[in-house]
């Protein structure tokens, strides 16, 4: 009898541009408080972007399996697992924070100090290995790609509340990629009036047909002068950046009116240095803010939003390809073509 772990199929990033599709040993359980999850699918994130082409150092030593959008259905649970059984359609999340640090005693879970076994990723495989605790049961009606945007919406929704976003506001959303148009319908919720800027027309016809109120077509003459028009010549109550270059950032803060707020949701590589005006925030009282991540009760939040249709997640899937086709799911992400790409495993 072989003592050999069965084997699975598994995206594998060796460095910069090099994804292999290969064959690695199935991951088992290793506590008895853990469940098995066969991937149904799993979407491609800025992040792993990033760590494709290179522009962010890969937080893990390669080579290893990169995704963390990803839904499945339980195939394995230990004895310890109670709540979830084989069979069920779960989202895992791959936040558990401990409760207990300074962090997570001021409700900032999403900077706890001691994240560890929760951060179970790994989504571009066939199998993957999450604590129970960190998974939802997927309601009837939501299919495995939808639920896979649980992890972007959770941290838009984080985005959209340190924006402080009230009803009858007026809205600036830089950049109308999948992040932007998730924070475009965060927007809508709360009740204010939102406009989507960026440079690709089809970006911006997807933002109309998701309630954009106006769009900015960063392509044709100055978008800040345009934004300016569209708030009536007073700026906007809030402006989220939702894309993190550079020249992004400063238009974020050039459409800001009075007593205004501007969130940088994206981060931006590689690292850079961003020259502000100090009498640009004092005199016109700007709060400056940035968002990371979410906290457990963002991704039940996340979940619920898309169960009940306040954030419509199905027409920002362009590409569903499967897993050995991987390579050209990111090469489309890094040439801007199409919106969410997703990867499936079956």
């Amino acid at each position: 009898m072989s003592d050999r772990q069965p084997e699975m199929w598994a995206a594998r990033l060796y460095g910069a541009g090099d994804l292999r599709v290969e064959r690695v040993e199935r991951p088992v359980l290793s506590s008895d408080d853990e469940v098995l999850i066969r991937t149904h699918a799993c979407g491609i994130c800025p992040s792993d972007l990033r760590a494709y082409t290179g522009l962010r150092p890969p937080n893990r030593p390669p080579p290893y399996t990169p995704g963390h959008e990803w839904a499945g259905e339980v195939v394995d649970a230990g004895d310890a697992v109670d709540g979830f059984a084989v069979g069920d359609r779960v989202v895992p999340s791959w936040r558990v924070p401990c409760g207990k640090c300074a962090y997570c005693v001021r409700g900032k879970h999403n900077f706890c100090e001691n994240l560890g076994r929760g951060r179970v990723r790994g989504g571009f495989a066939e199998y993957g290995v999450a604590a129970a605790e960190s998974l939802l049961k997927i309601p009837d009606g939501v299919s495995y790609p939808e639920a896979s945007f649980c992890e972007p919406v959770a941290c838009c929704i984080n985005g959209s509340l340190d924006s402080e976003i009230a009803f009858g506001d007026e809205v600036v959303i830089v950049g109308g990629g999948p992040i932007g148009l998730l924070h475009l319908q965060l927007a809508k919720h709360s009740g204010a009036r939102v406009y989507v800027s960026d440079l690709l027309p089809e970006r911006l016809e997807k933002a109309e047909e998701l309630g954009a109120d106006g769009v900015i077509h960063a392509y044709r003459g100055d978008p800040v002068v345009h934004g300016w028009e569209l708030t009536g010549g007073r700026g906007a109550d809030v402006v989220i950046a939702a894309v993190g270059a550079p020249q992004a950032l400063q238009q974020a803060l050039a459409l800001a009116g009075t007593c205004s707020t501007v969130n940088f949701f994206a981060g931006t590589y590689p690292p850079t240095v961003l020259e502000i005006d100090p009498n640009l925030l004092h005199y016109k009282q700007i709060r400056l803010t940035g968002s990371h991540d979410y906290t457990p009760a963002h991704f039940i939040t996340a979940l619920k939003f898309i169960e009940m249709g306040t954030v419509r997640v199905a027409p920002l899937i362009s590409h569903v390809l499967p897993l050995a086709e991987i390579k050209r799911g990111f090469d489309l992400v890094a040439g801007r073509m199409g919106f969410k790409v997703m990867i499936t495993m079956l």
